[in-house]
């Protein structure tokens, strides 16, 4: 059974608002943990509060996310989330892997870089949704985020990109490495994004809608799925090095 119309799930939602809500869900689950994670073992007590804070707020808006297409039934909180949540389990499994690291800043980066191209990903494809559903996951998706820096970043991570653009202004070897390790998570990250589009169809028609909604040109359409896959990158290229840019690193 797909997710929509499973238990919990809201059957008059289109199927493609819950197929992003699910990428998007996930995206924020992930954000969490990674924040979390972070927190426990961060080097000071200001620290550890900032990235509670941010992880705490991933979870808001999964929550936010997950009440788009959640059917007023009294299912289990929980249930509506591992059920559109379910196609993208370990969509992340192998990014994890490959950029494995004990360095703490590293780990934290990771999480800015990669989950922040994750989170581009999701806004970029919201783009193409219609109808009142698609207004409302933009609404979740560009919603602000507070903090030191609000309203740079949309997501949970502000607190995070703010703390590593005070470690890389105060130690210019660090900012160094630290560049060096984002262009590299990046090409990672991008990796798993056009690893998605290969194994989700939805995910490029979302795509392919997004870029005619924005006007973009992709060759008269002639380049097809590849047109669209390169404009998307491209999109995702040009976030990342805007975000790299307000850490004071260089992408």
């Amino acid at each position: 059974m797909s997710p929509r119309g499973a238990a919990g799930v809201d059957p008059s939602v289109p199927a493609p608002v819950v197929e992003l809500v699910g990428l998007a869900a996930y995206t924020e689950l992930a954000e969490f943990g990674l924040l979390a994670a972070r927190s426990v073992d961060a080097p000071d007590l200001a620290t550890r509060q900032a990235l509670a804070d941010g992880a705490d707020r991933a979870l808001a808006r999964q929550r936010a996310l997950l009440a788009l297409v959640s059917a007023d039934d009294g299912v289990v909180p929980g249930v509506v989330g591992a059920t559109v949540m379910a196609p993208f389990d370990h969509a992340l499994a192998d990014f994890d892997a490959r950029t494995d690291t004990e360095d703490w800043s590293e780990g934290l980066l990771k999480g800015v870089v990669g989950h922040g191209v994750a989170q581009d990903f999701c806004r970029v494809l919201a783009g193409g949704l219609g109808g009142s559903s698609g207004r409302a996951v933009r609404q979740v998706l560009e919603r602000p985020a507070p903090g030191p820096e609000a309203g740079a970043d949309a997501g949970a991570d502000a607190e995070a990109i703010w703390l590593l653009a005070r470690l890389a202004a105060a130690d210019d070897v660090l900012s160094s490495r630290l560049a060096l390790w984002g262009r590299r998570v990046v090409g990672e990250a991008l990796g798993v994004v056009t690893a998605l589009l290969g194994r989700r169809p939805a995910l490029v028609e979302l795509a392919a809608e997004a870029a005619a909604r924005s006007g973009a040109d992709l060759g008269g359409g002639s380049g097809g799925d590849d047109a669209v896959r390169s404009w998307l990158v491209a999109r995702l290229t040009g976030e990342h090095t805007r975000r790299m840019d307000r850490m004071r690193l260089a992408a």
